[in-house]
C-alpha cells in the first residue's frame, strides 16, 4: 500500500483469492478481451477498498479520506439511524418456504416483518425479484408530507461484521435514483405487480399488490405522491443479523477508550457510507433490526 497526495494505491496486492481472475467486457467472449485487467488492479484502480486507521475517527473508503470523531464520542449520530422491531429477534428466514396455495409471506420471516410491522405504508407492494427496486416499496398518501419507502429485507445470524451489509448497502445505494418513482418506467412496473409472486418455481397466492385498492387506485396513489413537491424519500435495510443493543454496547465501550474490533470498524464505515449517500441524494436513510 502506498499513500500518495491526493490517494491511497495497493501495491503488490497478493491474495490468493484473487490470483489468476481477470475483469473483461461483458459483450466479448471469456478470455477474448485484449484489455482484460487484473482483479487486484481492477480494485486499485476503480477504489474498490476500505483502508482502516489505529485512529478510529479516519476510514479511506472509495478513493475519499473522511474523518468522524462520532464513532469514538458514543456513536449518537449512528444510533439514529437504528431503528428496532421486536419480530426481527426470532426471524429464520429471509422470505421462507412457497407453497402453491400460500396467500403470505412465511412467519417468522424478514418479509413478513416488513409487511405485517415495519412498513406503514398504506400502499405496499413487492417488487422482490426481476427488475427490483427493492423487494418492497411503500407509499403513505394520509402522511404530511407524503411519503415513498423503499425497504430492503436479509436475514442472517448475529453478528456484528459488515458482510452481512454488502449487498442490502449496494442495492439501496444502486436504487436510490428511482426513489422518485420514474414515470417512465411506471406502466411496466405497474404491469409486474399486477400479479401473483412466484418465487423457487412455485406460484403462490401471494398479491404483489398488498395493499393500496385496486390496480387502477394504486397506480393514481403513485401518480399523486410523486409528483407532491414536499415528498419525502425513505430507504429502510431490515435486517435480523443486528442487535441495536449489541451496537450500543461496543459504541459506549468505545466512548471510553476500548477500541472496537476492525470488523466492527468495517461496519460502522459500511453503514455511515450508506445514510452519507442517502442524504446526498436527499432520501432519510435507516436500518431497522432486531432490539
Amino acid at each position: 500500500m502506498r499513500i500518495g497526495n491526493t490517494r491511497i494505491t495497493l501495491r503488490g496486492l497478493e491474495l490468493p483469492a484473487l490470483v489468476g481472475i481477470s475483469v473483461e467486457r461483458r459483450d466479448l467472449p471469456l478470455g477474448e478481451d485484449p484489455n482484460a485487467m487484473p482483479l487486484a488492479r481492477y480494485i486499485d484502480r476503480e477504489n474498490l477498498f476500505t483502508v482502516l486507521f489505529s485512529d478510529l475517527a479516519l476510514a479511506y473508503i472509495d478513493g475519499s479520506l473522511f474523518r468522524d470523531e462520532a464513532l469514538a464520542g458514543g456513536g449518537e449520530a449512528f444510533l439514529a439511524h437504528l431503528q428496532v422491531e421486536a419480530s426481527l429477534a426470532t426471524a429464520d428466514s429471509e422470505k421462507g418456504a412457497f407453497a402453491a396455495e400460500q396467500v403470505a409471506f412465511a412467519p417468522n420471516s424478514v418479509f413478513r416483518s416488513v409487511v405485517d410491522a415495519v412498513a406503514n405504508d398504506d400502499v405496499l407492494l413487492c417488487d422482490d425479484l426481476g427488475d427490483e427496486w427493492a423487494d418492497f416499496i411503500g407509499v403513505s398518501t394520509a402522511t404530511s408530507p407524503t411519503m415513498i419507502s423503499f425497504y430492503h429485507a436479509k436475514h442472517g445470524n448475529q453478528s456484528l461484521s459488515a458482510s452481512a451489509f454488502h449487498d442490502s448497502v449496494g442495492q439501496a445505494i444502486k436504487n436510490l435514483g428511482r426513489m422518485s418513482l420514474p414515470a417512465s418506467m411506471l406502466p411496466n412496473k405497474l404491469a409486474s405487480w399486477n400479479g401473483r409472486y412466484r418465487n423457487n418455481g412455485v406460484q403462490t397466492e401471494i398479491a404483489r399488490m398488498i395493499r393500496g385498492g385496486s390496480p387502477d387506485e394504486i397506480a393514481a396513489k403513485l401518480d399523486a405522491v410523486r409528483s407532491a413537491p414536499d415528498v419525502l424519500q425513505r430507504v429502510f435495510i431490515v435486517t435480523s443479523s443486528l442487535s441495536r443493543a449489541q451496537v450500543e454496547e461496543v459504541l459506549a465501550a468505545a466512548s471510553h477508550g476500548a477500541p472496537p474490533t476492525p470488523h466492527f470498524v468495517q461496519l460502522y464505515w459500511l453503514l455511515m457510507s450508506y445514510f452519507s449517500a442517502c442524504t446526498e441524494m436527499g432520501v432519510r436513510g435507516y436500518v431497522v433490526c432486531r432490539p
